[in-house]
C-alpha cells in the first residue's frame, strides 16, 4: 500500500484536540498571533494565557542556564560548543536549575501543589476554580452540518490558504491545512481521517494542477512499482501541485507585459526632468537615467524595473513621477505593506496605498461601486500607477491589480527584486515577465560608501560564495552557540548606543526578538533612576515613558495624519502612559504624536530595540545587527550592516 505523508504536528495537535474533546469536553480556539505571517495558535478556551507561561517558567531556566554556560564555553575555548558538547551542557544545565527534590507525593497532593501554583497566577483558588469550570464547561457552539456543500466550502478555504501562501503546493500542504480546517469543525473523532482524506482529494483531483511531468517514455517493471502504479523511484509525496487561478494569472500579467497601446511621454519631458533632478543636486546614474526614459515613453500598458536594495530606485521614480505629471499625466502608488507605501509615498510626492487595500475594495461582495477609494476611482487613460516590493506580492492580488487599472486605461510599473528574500504572498511572475518582455534593470549601487562592499552586497544577491571573503575579511560573520553570539549581538548594540548611534537588533524568531528587546528594557530601566508607571505590551516586555516600542497592526482609524496612519513596523516613543494602559507615543521619523488605546497596546504593540529580520523592512537606522539562523540548529550567524538595512539576499 503506498505510503501517504502526514505532517506530524498538524496531525499531532487534532488527534489531542480530538482526544481532550471527547474526554473532558473542552474546546479550542484560535488565538491570532499578531503577525501576518504566522498561523493563529489555538489555546483551551477559559484557560489564562498568563498559567501556560508560568509553567513554561522551567524550560526557561534551563535555556537561560544552558546559553550562559555555551558563553563561557565559547570564550574558554574560542569556539562554538559541538553537538555533544552542547547535549552536555545542556545536561549540567538541567542539574544545575532543578528544583530540590521533595518526598514522594501522591496523586492528590501533587494536584493540591499545582493547584497552590495556579492560584497564584490568576488570582487566588476561587479565581482558578472559576477558570477551570469555565473551561470545562464552554460555551456551546453549533457544529456544521457535513454534506457536500460544507466539503466543497472547506475545500476552497484550503485552496485559498495554498494559494495565499505559496506558488506551488505538495500533497503534505494540502493535509496539513485540511487538518486545520476539520479541527477548527469540531468533527467526532471517528470521522476525522475520513473528512481529511476526502478534503485532500477534492483539492488535489478537482482543484489543483499538477506540475510534475511523469510521461517521461520509461516503463518499469511490475515488482517497481507501487500497489497505486506509481514507480518507486518517484519519492511519494513529491508530486507539485498549482491552481488555475494562479496559472491564468500569470498569464494575463504577461500577456499585458506585451501590449504597446498606453499612455507615454514626450522624451523631451523625461530628459528635462532629469536635467531638473541633476539641478537640485540629485544627479540620476547611467541606469537610473535610463529607467525614467524608458518607463516614462514605451506606452507600455505593465512594465517591469529590477532594482536590488539600495540602487536608488526611490530617487528613479520620483523623477519618472515629476516627468509623468510634466506630461499632462496622474501618478498613483501601491505597494505590499503600509510601511513600503509610505516610504514610496515620502519619496514621489505622489498618492499611496497598500495593494490589499484596492483588492480587498474590489472583492467586496457588493461589487467595487461605492466602495473604491477616490484615488481609485480616479485611475483613468492618463493614470500611472507605480507597485513598489513587486516581489512580495502574490500573484492574485497583483493579477487583481493590474486588470482593474489597465481596464480603466491606466499604465502599470512594477518596480521589485527577483531576488527578495520572502514574500507576503505565494510568489510572482516577475522573472516570468522579464523572460517574455524584458525588464529594466539597476546595477549601480548608491547605499555603501564602499565600492568594495557593494560589489560584495551584489554577488551575494547572486548566490557567489567567493562574496562571503569581504565578510569574512572585515569581520562580519561569526559563527557560534546561539547564546554567545545573542550576547555580542546585544553588546554590540549597547556599543552603538553608548556612541549615540540609531541602533537596530534583528533575529529571526519573535522568541528571540522579546529576549532581546527584555535585555535591552532592563539595561534601560537599570539606568534610569526614574522610569515611571508601566504598561502591559503584546510581547510580554512592558514599556514605560522614554521606551522605543514598534506597532504590528495597521490601523486607519488611528490617524497620524490626513494622509497617514499606525502601521506595522513603525518605531515611536513612549512619552506618557495611561491608568487603564493607553499610551502617548511619538513617530521617530515623522516626529507626529498619538494616543494608542490601550486594546491596541496589549495586543499589537513590542518594544523596539530588536525586531525580526522579516519585518525590518522600512526601518531606517545607522546601524543595524542580525542574527541569521544558519544551516544547522544550533550554528547560528551573526553580521553586522551599518547606515542601511541588511540586504534582502541575506
Amino acid at each position: 500500500m503506498r505510503a501517504r505523508p502526514q505532517p506530524p504536528h498538524t496531525v499531532y495537535n487534532t488527534a489531542l484536540e480530538q482526544h481532550l474533546r471527547d474526554r473532558l469536553g473542552i474546546r479550542f480556539t484560535e488565538r491570532a498571533d499578531g503577525d501576518p505571517r504566522l498561523r493563529p495558535i489555538r489555546e483551551i478556551v477559559g484557560v489564562d494565557p498568563a498559567l501556560n507561561r508560568r509553567w513554561s517558567a522551567r524550560r526557561a531556566s534551563i535555556e537561560s542556564r544552558r546559553g550562559e554556560l555555551a558563553t563561557q564555553f565559547q570564550r574558554d575555548h574560542g569556539r562554538p560548543p559541538t553537538p555533544v558538547e552542547m547535549l552536555h551542557l545542556a545536561q549540567q544545565a538541567t542539574l544545575e536549575t532543578r528544583d530540590a527534590k521533595h518526598e514522594p507525593r501522591t496523586l492528590t497532593e501533587q494536584r493540591t501543589s499545582w493547584h497552590h501554583e495556579a492560584a497564584q497566577v490568576p488570582g487566588g483558588p476561587q479565581a482558578v476554580h472559576a477558570m477551570v469550570h469555565a473551561a470545562l464547561h464552554p460555551s456551546h457552539t453549533t457544529s456544521p452540518t457535513i454534506d457536500a456543500a460544507w466539503v466543497a466550502a472547506a475545500a476552497d478555504r484550503v485552496l485559498a490558504a495554498m494559494e495565499e501562501r505559496r506558488s506551488t503546493w505538495q500533497v503534505w500542504h494540502v493535509r496539513a491545512e485540511a487538518q486545520r480546517q476539520v479541527r477548527a469543525a469540531d468533527i467526532p473523532t471517528d470521522k476525522v481521517e475520513q473528512l481529511v482524506d476526502l478534503l485532500v482529494a477534492e483539492v488535489l483531483n478537482t482543484r489543483s494542477i499538477p506540475l510534475t511531468r511523469t510521461d517521461d517514455s520509461i516503463v518499469e517493471p511490475v515488482p517497481l512499482r507501487r500497489a497505486d502504479g506509481s514507480s518507486v523511484y518517484i519519492v511519494v509525496g513529491s508530486e507539485l501541485f498549482t491552481s488555475s487561478r494562479d496559472l491564468q494569472a500569470e498569464r494575463r500579467l504577461i500577456t499585458t507585459a506585451g501590449r504597446t497601446d498606453g499612455r507615454s511621454v514626450d522624451a523631451v519631458a523625461a530628459d528635462l526632468a532629469i536635467l531638473e533632478s541633476a539641478a537640485n543636486g540629485v544627479a540620476l546614474d547611467t541606469g537610473q537615467a535610463g529607467l525614467v526614459r524608458s518607463m516614462a515613453s514605451s506606452g507600455a500598458r505593465l512594465q517591469l524595473a529590477i532594482a536590488p536594495a539600495g540602487a536608488g530606485k526611490t530617487t528613479a521614480l520620483r523623477t519618472l513621477t515629476h516627468a509623468w505629471r510634466e506630461g499632462g499625466g496622474q501618478v498613483l502608488g501601491l505597494a505590499p505593506s503600509a510601511a513600503a507605501a509610505a516610504q514610496l509615498r515620502d519619496h514621489t510626492g505622489a498618492p499611496t496605498d497598500t495593494l490589499a487595500k484596492l483588492t480587498w475594495s474590489l472583492h467586496r461582495p457588493n461589487g467595487p461601486a461605492g466602495e473604491l477609494p477616490d484615488w481609485a476611482q480616479n485611475i483613468g487613460p492618463s493614470s500611472l500607477v507605480l507597485i513598489d516590493e513587486a516581489g512580495m506580492a502574490d500573484t492574485l492580488s497583483l493579477d487583481t491589480a493590474v486588470q482593474f487599472i489597465i481596464s480603466r486605461g491606466g499604465s502599470v510599473r512594477l518596480i521589485g527584486d527577483d531576488q527578495q528574500l520572502a514574500a507576503i504572498g505565494a510568489g510572482c511572475v516577475l522573472r516570468d515577465i522579464e523572460a517574455s518582455h524584458g525588464a529594466v534593470r539597476l546595477t549601480e549601487l548608491h547605499r555603501f560608501d564602499d565600492p568594495a562592499e557593494a560589489a560584495a552586497s551584489l554577488a551575494l544577491r547572486d548566490g557567489r560564495p567567493e562574496a562571503l571573503g569581504f565578510y569574512l575579511d572585515w569581520q562580519r560573520i561569526h559563527v557560534g552557540d546561539l547564546a554567545a553570539l545573542t550576547h555580542d549581538l546585544f553588546h554590540a548594540w549597547l556599543a552603538d548606543r553608548s556612541r549615540g548611534l540609531d541602533s537596530v537588533m534583528l533575529a529571526p524568531t519573535r522568541d528571540l526578538v522579546a529576549e532581546l528587546n527584555q535585555r535591552a528594557r532592563a539595561h534601560r530601566v537599570a539606568n534610569t533612576p526614574t522610569h515611571g508607571p508601566e504598561v502591559a505590551l503584546a510581547d510580554g516586555n512592558r514599556a514605560s515613558a522614554g521606551e522605543l516600542i514598534i506597532t504590528r497592526r495597521n490601523d486607519r482609524r488611528l490617524r497620524t495624519s490626513a494622509s497617514d496612519w499606525v502601521k506595522n513596523g513603525d518605531r515611536w516613543t513612549v512619552l506618557t502612559t495611561h491608568r487603564d494602559g493607553g499610551l502617548g507615543v511619538q513617530h521617530t521619523r515623522s516626529g507626529r504624536t498619538i494616543q494608542l488605546p490601550a486594546s491596541y497596546v496589549r495586543d499589537f504593540v513590542e518594544l523596539g530595540y530588536a525586531t525580526t529580520i522579516h519585518t525590518a523592512q522600512g526601518i531606517t537606522a545607522d546601524t543595524m545587527h542580525g542574527l541569521i539562523t544558519g544551516p544547522e540548529s544550533r550554528q547560528q550567524l551573526y553580521t553586522m550592516c551599518t547606515r542601511g538595512r541588511l540586504s534582502n539576499h541575506i
